[in-house]
């Protein structure tokens, strides 16, 4: 592989000039945007304010969305002097600055005759990885791991001689565990695994071989330095997992890793969608290259002995099998993915086509890339500010605050309160997980004359709908509670005061709630 020039990265500098700029005027002009910077912003904000670094804190409990990587970067900003929400965002910003690199780097190792700037502009203008980078969140570091890991890989793949220990390899794959836990695992060496099995088999070898090699498939396999890798990512990740189960007590390990991990992947009780989910969001995720990824896959399974063909449809693949299996989903689990498919989409623009429709078809691509590139820094340095105030719900926020300060009382939530709650209104805010427990506080006068019971819509019951478990039945009224806004525009809460009368009423009937689930001892979301 040679290096490439000063002239051809002069785009690459461009790219990170127009990133950088897009980045650094937008990180501040705006308030978190749900459901995800909430989280941090507001774990940060009490881990600092309780002293208590080790574990991420959510409404006083140690909170179990994901390892406490991000967390930690976002308290290093804070405590180094950042506004709040440039604390959040700058880990997601490095981030993408380092994906862009690795994303050169996997061009020269696979395609160095290749533009230099094609795979880093193109497969970071998509609306998956663009948007997601935007925003904090634990994805784009798992995805920058996973690059990291696939472009050691390949490093290794495509050696001359023995290379030792594959340290590139092994710290993106220890980065993207420390990023999601045991997913940065699953999600890169099996796919590696599998590409090494399936090279020494008669379908995808080089040579022309009749007969599957499994021997030299294991000392292919073996020299990846399993024992060493698996000792590196355990001695980055594991002391965090014991020293955070002797501090909370092994429930909180077993809630992380098997709940976060599995419970969450085989029964979805979080972002529940059909098999063929991802069939039709990597369509629009990521638009336009999508469009020429069936002429991509074609090409490679033509070129399937060939190393730099195989490896990423073997990747992509992989990926969308393994989260089309989870029955939790949400389009933003294939970011990893989306270095292969920029990969594939681009390989008909190698050789597929005439010289001719390949260098239209490229130029076309690339200024839709840096027009998008245009168009989202207009939007984010000076179209979002404008609607700050609706972002979140900040400005609904606003008037509840307003309310309560003009006639004071304690504020409690029906069912648990979000992050974004939690950051605009204070903590730490008692909140009642059924209405059997709302209606009886009532009644025992735990609930008092002048406060404030704060409820997401969605779980009032409406004139002629059927209660759940977790519905607020019946609809809050006289004498229990009087209804003090009803604010639909963005966050649709509805805030209830407590009425003198409501301990002399008698309990309604409400519905049975939901059991409390092991993992509840501990916040989530």
């Amino acid at each position: 592989m040679s290096n490439p020039s000063r002239s051809d990265l002069v785009p690459v500098y461009w790219l990170f000039l127009v990133v950088a700029v897009i980045f650094l005027f937008s990180m501040g002009n705006h308030p978190f945007i749900p459901s995800m910077e909430p989280r941090f912003g507001e774990a940060m904000r009490e881990m600092i304010a309780a002293g208590q670094y080790l574990i991420p804190i959510k409404n006083g409990l140690a909170y179990i969305e994901y390892p406490p990587l991000y967390y930690w970067l976002a308290v290093a900003g804070s405590l180094a002097g950042l506004p709040d929400t440039y604390a959040v965002r700058v880990p997601a910003f490095g981030a993408f600055l380092l994906w862009l690199v690795w994303m050169l780097r996997l061009q020269q190792l696979l395609f160095p005759a290749w533009p230099k700037v094609l795979l880093p502009l193109l497969g970071a203008t998509v609306p998956i990885v663009l948007y997601n980078f935007f925003i904090a969140q634990t994805d784009g570091v798992l995805a920058l791991g996973a690059l990291i890991a696939f472009t050691g890989f390949a490093r290794y793949r495509q050696r001359s001689e023995s290379t030792g220990f594959l340290w590139e390899l092994w710290l993106g794959v220890t980065l993207a565990v420390a990023a999601k836990g045991p997913v940065g695992i699953v999600i890169t060496l099996p796919a590696m695994a599998l590409e090494i099995a399936l090279a020494y088999t008669p379908w995808f070898a080089a040579n022309t071989t009749l007969h599957i090699q499994w021997r030299a498939a294991w000392q292919e396999l073996w020299s990846m330095g399993w024992l060493r890798g698996t000792g590196l990512i355990l001695l980055c990740n594991a002391p965090w997992y014991v020293a955070a189960g002797m501090q909370q007590g092994w429930e909180f390990c077993r809630a992380i890793l098997v709940y976060q991990n599995f419970t969450r992947f085989f029964e979805g009780y979080a972002h529940p969608h059909p098999w063929w989910y991802y069939f039709r969001t990597i369509w629009y995720d990521f638009f336009p290259l999508s469009l020429l990824l069936p002429f991509g896959l074609v090409m490679a399974w033509r070129q399937r002995r060939e190393f730099n063909a195989r490896m990423p449809v073997l990747w992509l693949v992989y990926t969308v099998v393994f989260f089309t299996i989870s029955q939790s989903k949400q389009g933003k689990y294939l970011m990893p993915a989306a270095p292969a498919l920029a990969v594939l989409a681009l390989l008909p623009l190698v050789g597929a086509w005439s010289e001719t429709i390949r260098r239209r078809v490229r130029t076309g691509f690339v200024v839709w890339a840096w027009g998008l590139l245009a168009v989202a820094g207009v939007l984010a340095v000076l179209v979002v500010p404008r609607y700050a105030e609706r972002i979140g719900g900040v400005g609904d926020f606003a008037q509840i605050r307003a309310v309560i300060k003009e006639r004071p009382g304690k504020l409690y939530t029906y069912q648990w309160p979000r992050a974004m709650m939690l950051y605009e209104l204070g903590y730490p805010l008692p909140y009642f997980r059924s209405a059997r427990d709302l209606y009886a506080a009532l009644n025992n006068g735990a609930l008092h004359p002048g406060d404030y019971v704060l409820a997401d819509q969605r779980y009032v019951v409406r004139p002629g709908e059927i209660p759940k478990g977790e519905s607020l039945a019946p609809t809050p009224q006289a004498p229990y509670l009087e209804p003090v806004l009803d604010l639909h525009q963005d966050q649709h809460l509805a805030l209830y005061r407590v009425l003198p009368a409501a301990a002399s009423a008698p309990l309604p009937a409400t519905p049975d709630p939901y059991p409390v689930r092991w993992w509840e001892r501990f916040d989530t979301d």
